[in-house]
């Protein structure tokens, strides 16, 4: 149960990453559209934030097959 304590809190810090992500990439695509130079940038927070939601897709699978396994 520790464990799965520790998962749900990783799981939490996902969460707030990918928010996070989520608005810095508002904010380049912001800066594109006023034309300044933000497409590497872009970029390379998008590749992160799909990244973080395969981590999250993840954990959140692990979660559901092990809090099936202890509530059995």
């Amino acid at each position: 149960m520790k464990r799965l304590r520790l998962i749900e809190r990783k799981l939490q810090v996902v969460k707030k990453q990918r928010e996070f992500l989520m608005f810095e990439e508002a904010k380049l695509v912001r800066m594109m559209h006023q034309k300044k130079d933000a497409a590497k940038s872009l970029a390379a927070v998008r590749k992160e934030r799909f990244l973080l939601m395969a981590q999250e897709a993840k954990l959140l699978r692990f979660l559901k097959q092990n809090k099936h396994a202890f509530s059995i």
